[in-house]
């Protein structure tokens, strides 16, 4: 169960972005989308730059790149966590 952990991190991180892109969808607030800048951080803002407009793709583009930037990171963070704890 240890050694699976961080996949599961990985996939709850995944699905909290995924759910936190749906009001960028269905809200029409121009804030709407915050939370899904807020759980891919820093990456928008880093990334935001090189994305020329404030389309809408161009915000979901930016989310995807932090989104599976972060998830690398937490998958990799975790398991060497877990190879340590596991000796």
């Amino acid at each position: 169960m240890l050694r699976k952990l961080p996949a599961i991190l990985t996939v709850i991180y995944l699905i909290l972005v995924l759910l936190s892109a749906i009001p960028i969808f269905t809200g029409g607030d121009a804030l709407s989308g915050i939370f899904a800048i807020v759980l891919t951080a820093p990456w928008p803002m880093l990334l935001g730059n090189l994305v020329s407009g404030d389309s809408i793709t161009a915000g979901l583009l930016l989310v995807a790149v932090g989104a599976a930037i972060n998830a690398v990171i937490i998958y990799y963070v975790s398991r060497w966590i877990v190879s340590r704890l596991a000796h």
